[in-house]
């Protein structure tokens, strides 16, 4: 088996240095780590979920319990030990895996900057919008903090750990909502970025990206990050082995995203949280709901913006079609073992950013149809600051095998039966879905067609009002079987012309989709007993 090194990824993947004792946010406050156990002591702590508070101006949080405990600072794993000739052999794979996957990449972006040039031709007459000419004083940065305070709030950064040991990054934004510091009593909710993204995706669009826009509705906002993304650490593996990369979307389901919304509820002491996720981060909501049904009692509320659970018609088209095609064999020959094609993370970090995001915007408005139609030209630079973010070749390979062969990801429908009263109204999760019509990477319409009484939902009334329940689900014995009944769909939102990354960067969101998230959230039930 071929073993892709990823020797080119940076040793952290965000700008906060792990080695060292504190981290430093650009024109903000100087966080530190929660004083912890000694260094030596790193290896025997169980992967429980410890955290690192990032606030200078708090102590460390007293209510953690046994659950979350200080992570000592350390420096980073040690490589793990081989024979000469298994590492002659792992580099020799390396430079195989790189040479096949470079030149599969060269063909697309050739093809990709083709296309992209001929639109970018035809649209030269496109209105521009009036706000593309203010500028704002910004930097473009990948560092999730700068943004945060350049828009005048505060930011707190944790490391926490699941149970698998990978160390997560997450972001606390404080301020807002008429300017108190004390979020002690505001309602949380936790934002949930897509594949190749992270957190700062949330932060891009100004003071109205959707992370502040929460914020001045007086929520109490984290930002969630993914393995491999905010940070590439973990209590004993090296990012520079393969052994680190042996993780898909079962994963994220069962270990990332419960452990984010267990810390989040442990720090804040609040029963339920809202959930807001973005194509994969709703992926991995729903794995993590059918594998781990518990999980539904700690939500108030899951707002899925284009959520990538079946497949949309990019599926049958050059080159994803034949990617999907390939058998895991020849998969991991050309792709290795570790991360996906780390040469995207070297070329961010190496090329200048407007440069870098004309060579990502190209490659993704051509394999996935991320056009701009909606957004501010002048914010891309910004946006591929922070996409693309490394994931594993694992993770890909379950994209293909699910989402791209069955049409649905994978853990959605082969999971175990879920033992929960179909007739209780009281522990259902309210939801709310918006896709828009030209996104076609996913099947947002299929997505709410598989709840009870929606059965003809988009095919005899219109997609973006309230969904209404027919007659015939109201009585009894309908036989119809939600894949999700534990999720109260309660509202559903088809956007003309929306493709699948205007949900967070359309410059017109505060219109098409904030009003509806601002509604499912104070209509949430926050409470253990609200109905």
């Amino acid at each position: 088996m071929l073993i892709q090194s990823n020797d080119t990824l940076q040793s952290d993947v965000s700008t906060f240095p792990i080695a060292n004792e504190k981290f430093v946010c650009e024109k903000g406050p100087t966080l530190r780590r929660s004083p912890g156990p000694s260094a030596s002591s790193s290896s025997s702590l169980s992967a429980k979920g410890v955290v690192v508070d990032g606030d200078s101006s708090s102590s460390p949080p007293s209510n953690n319990g046994n659950r979350f405990r200080n992570y000592p600072p350390s420096l980073p794993p040690k490589r793990l030990k081989r024979s000469c000739i298994q590492w002659v052999r792992m580099h020799i794979d390396h430079f195989l895996c790189s040479l096949l996957s470079l030149s599969i990449l060269s063909v697309i972006c050739t093809i990709a900057f083709a296309q992209s040039a001929q639109r970018a031709y035809s649209e030269e007459g496109r209105a521009m919008n009036s706000d593309e000419r203010d500028y704002p004083d910004e930097k473009i940065v990948p560092d999730e903090c700068y943004y945060i305070k350049r828009w005048g709030y505060e930011a707190r950064v944790y490391d926490i750990v699941t149970d698998d040991g990978y160390i997560l990054r997450m972001y606390r934004i404080i301020g807002g909502g008429g300017g108190s510091n004390d979020n002690s009593k505001k309602r949380p909710v936790l934002l949930g970025h897509g594949l190749f993204q992270c957190s700062g995706d949330f932060l891009l669009n100004e003071e109205k990206s959707l992370a502040f826009a929460l914020v001045e509705q007086g929520y109490d906002v984290w930002l969630g990050n993914t393995r491999a993304t905010g940070s590439v650490d973990h209590v004993s593996l090296s990012h520079r082995d393969p052994e680190y990369w042996a993780w898909g979307l079962k994963e994220l389901g069962t270990y990332d995203w419960p452990t984010m919304i267990d810390f989040i509820r442990e720090e804040t002491g609040h029963h339920k949280i809202a959930y807001i996720g973005h194509s994969q981060g709703n992926a991995m909501a729903f794995v993590g709901l059918k594998l781990r049904h518990e999980v539904a009692d700690k939500l108030s509320c899951f707002v899925a913006l284009a959520p990538a659970v079946f497949s949309g018609t990019l599926v049958n088209k050059f080159p994803l079609k034949q990617l999907i095609a390939m058998n895991k064999r020849t998969f991991t020959v050309i792709f290795g073992s570790g991360a996906f094609i780390p040469i995207m993370s070297f070329a961010q970090r190496i090329c200048h950013p407007v440069l870098f995001s004309h060579m990502a915007y190209s490659m993704f408005a051509y394999l996935f149809s991320w056009w701009d139609t909606h957004w501010l030209r002048r914010r891309k630079p910004k946006y591929f600051q922070f996409t693309p973010r490394p994931v594993s070749s694992q993770l890909i390979s379950d994209w293909m095998e699910g989402w791209g062969k069955r049409g649905v990801c994978l853990h959605v429908t082969d999971a175990s039966p879920i033992p929960f009263s179909t007739s209780s109204t009281v522990s259902k999760v309210p939801l709310t879905v918006f896709y828009g019509t030209d996104d076609f990477l996913i099947d947002g319409e299929r997505l709410v067609q598989t709840f009870e009484g929606y059965e003809n939902y988009g095919r005899v009334s219109p997609r973006d009002i309230p969904l209404r329940k027919t007659p015939e689900s109201t009585k009894s014995g309908s036989g119809k079987s939600s894949l999700f009944p534990m999720l109260d769909l309660v509202h559903a939102q088809c956007i003309d012309g929306y493709e699948h990354m205007d949900n967070i960067w359309a410059h017109n969101n505060v219109i098409t989709t904030y009003p509806a998230i601002f509604t499912a959230l104070s209509t949430a039930r926050w409470t253990a007993n609200s109905t």
